[in-house]
């Protein structure tokens, strides 16, 4: 019996020290999460997702809300395995991406954090290149509703499904602030460079399915000149020209030889 007794206290320590291993590790993984309320009192929390209204934050019952209304400053610290499915998405692993991405950016759409909007935008590109077009765009108009200053960096995914089903001018008119926005930066983040380089090749697609080959080189040439940090896109576009350079060549030399 008392054999009996030591194993099953054994086992009930043993469980309580895993289950508080596993709450540390999920705590650890969202270190940094809190919200100040108007009072001035903090409180560091797990948030776990948001909407118009509420701030939602885990308690030891489930999720509860804060409205906004209450709330002064908060913060949402980086959830594990951002940064690796970002770099899935730029590797073109895409299905791989968006299992990750998709349910931080569903939860946490509402808040303007940096890695919340990557992570928004990733989800909108990977919808894209998978040709799911209606979840891009329904994500891509969440996203515009929210946080309607981010709205541009979406757009280049959103004319690509216009320009697959041969919507061109409607791509075109869709593009026109992102181009408009471009034109005279020299200073560019990361984002924003990303931003017009997949503007400028979309635009290329579409000038080519137009058949205003000389207007679509230009426009390929741009995303693998001056906004090449997207390897990807640049490669396309690089190849793209590369194509269409082949393709005039016999035409710039028919008009120099009359």
């Amino acid at each position: 019996m008392v054999m009996a007794f030591r194993i099953h206290l054994i086992r009930a320590v043993g469980g309580i020290l895993a289950a508080s291993a596993v709450a540390s590790a999920a705590m650890a993984q969202t270190a940094g999460d809190y919200f100040i309320l108007k009072t001035g009192q903090r409180r560091d929390v797990v948030i776990t997702g948001s909407d118009a209204k509420n701030l939602y934050y885990q308690t030891p019952s489930g999720n509860a809300p804060m409205p906004w209304s209450s709330i002064a400053n908060w913060n949402l610290a980086e959830r594990k395995g951002v940064r690796e499915a970002l770099a899935a998405v730029d590797a073109g692993k895409y299905a791989e991406a968006l299992a990750v991405l998709k349910p931080l950016a569903t939860s946490y759409l509402v808040l303007p954090s940096p890695w919340v909007q990557d992570a928004v935008v990733a989800v909108v590109r990977c919808h894209t290149e998978l040709k799911q077009f209606t979840e891009a765009n329904a994500v891509a108009k969440a996203f515009g509703e929210a946080q309607p200053t981010q709205l541009n960096r979406v757009k280049p995914f959103l004319a690509v499904g216009l320009a697959g089903e041969k919507k061109y001018d409607e791509a075109i008119a869709a593009l026109a602030e992102v181009v408009k926005a471009a034109v005279g930066k020299l200073v560019l983040t990361p984002a924003e460079a990303r931003m017009f380089g997949q503007a400028y090749l979309t635009l290329g697609d579409c000038f080519a399915g137009k058949g205003d080959e000389q207007k679509a080189l230009e426009c390929y040439l741009t995303t693998a000149v001056l906004y090449y940090q997207d390897d990807q896109s640049a490669r396309v576009a690089q190849a793209k020209a590369d194509e269409l350079k082949k393709k005039l060549q016999p035409k710039t030399a028919k008009a120099s030889d009359q």
